[in-house]
């Protein structure tokens, strides 16, 4: 009689997954392995890894191939390594295998800054910006040109480590002084670390090659925006957006004007976006809660929910406006649902603690506090040690 090929880790009911960097959750060792098949390139930091193989040997009960796992990750070479890996059980078919075996082989012959530089842009665009910058700056070691000294740079501004970022931006010029973006970064950085005085002779030097550029009014704006004479940055603004259409040109304008409290001017320059899109409704939202208008920010992110439903920092952005809406029950949904798309999240964890406070359970808002603090910790630590 025909039998069904069970899966090697289907006699065991599996209620933890394994969460891989790109955010896919498996729960057993065929979705393991199917997952890294298909998204090598992604979650070549992942597989192997001890957390992975205490999680097969732990969770799925399977001790015997966690053992072979351990054996493998000795394996020095990367292609030979993960194809042992993929083929620890008869799952996968031998065509596809030997199809990636190829790939793996002209992968590797490319030049190793090339490939952490892929692996960075991949995380870059996911915005960990942590661990893109660490694989930015393993690539330099290897070699130093100006898109990796570029990336470097992006990352460590949005980690809001701006003196660093505007050293990367520099070094990046070195190779490519003519190249008007990088000129931008490392002014935009340089406004960052308030290095003001080196901001606007930048822009001098940049405005004699390119007058009438209007990234040059944006920055003279975003001097001005900094130190807080909003009046002269609305002029600026306004000059950049009349150049050209840029909706960070106008959510920087509508930002002025909620700053001089003209909040109904915020919310009819807004009306110049042309894709009311997530963004945008995050923003409106903002704004809304800025003129004490919560119920409108709050139907500003529940818009934007409906075709973001999963997106954790929605329903965080919810729960905030609920509470501050003294609709704690409201909160808490909402805060559960945000919790339960990323468990360890920060702001998630933070905005929990909050609701706890405000409904009066002030051991659980400490005990929520310290569990923030451990984790930042141990991101800190994990941070370093990949250095």
């Amino acid at each position: 009689m025909a039998k069904l090929y069970l899966a090697v880790s289907q006699n065991n009911e599996v209620h933890i997954p394994f969460e891989f960097s790109t955010g896919i959750k498996v729960y057993s060792l065929e979705e393991a392995l199917y997952h890294q098949f298909n998204h090598w390139r992604r979650v070549s930091q992942d597989f192997l890894c001890d957390s992975f193989i205490r999680w097969v040997e732990m969770d799925l009960g399977l001790l015997s191939i966690g053992a072979k796992l351990r054996k493998i990750s000795g394996t020095p070479n990367f292609s030979m390594r993960f194809l042992a890996f993929l083929t620890v059980v008869d799952y996968l078919p031998k065509e596809g295998l030997s199809s990636l075996q190829r790939e793996l082989a002209n992968w590797e012959r490319r030049k190793t800054w090339e490939k952490l530089a892929e692996q960075g842009d991949y995380f870059t665009g996911l915005g960990q910006y942590e661990r893109a910058y660490n694989l930015y700056y393993r690539a330099l070691s290897y070699q130093e040109n100006e898109k990796l000294l570029n990336n470097c740079g992006v990352a460590l501004l949005n980690m809001g480590r701006y003196n660093e970022a505007a050293s990367n931006f520099a070094k990046a010029l070195v190779y490519k002084p003519e190249n008007l973006q990088l000129n931008f970064n490392l002014i935009e950085a340089n406004i960052f670390a308030e290095n003001f005085n080196k901001a606007r002779s930048l822009i001098n030097q940049v405005s004699s090659k390119s007058p009438d550029n209007p990234e040059i009014y944006y920055f003279q704006a975003e001097i001005h925006f900094h130190e807080k004479n909003y009046f002269e940055a609305i002029k600026l603004y306004e000059k950049s957006v009349e150049m050209k259409y840029d909706p960070e040109y106008i959510y920087r304008l509508c930002d002025c004007y909620m700053r001089i409290r003209q909040y109904d001017k915020a919310l009819s320059t807004m009306q110049m976006i042309k894709e009311q899109d997530k963004a945008f409704l995050v923003r409106q939202a903002k704004y809304h809660a800025g003129t004490g208008n919560v119920p409108m920010a709050i139907r500003s992110i529940e818009k934007a929910l409906l075709n973001h439903v999963g997106e954790g920092e929605l329903w965080i952005a919810l729960a905030g406006y609920h509470r501050m809406d003294y609709d704690l029950t409201k909160a808490s949904g909402a805060i559960t649902r945000a919790l339960s798309l990323s468990p360890e999240n920060p702001a998630a964890l933070l905005e929990a603690a909050r609701i706890r406070k405000a409904q009066g359970r002030i051991k659980e808002y400490q005990s929520g506090l310290n569990k923030i603090l451990t984790k930042l910790k141990k991101n800190y630590r994990e941070i370093i040690s990949e250095k």
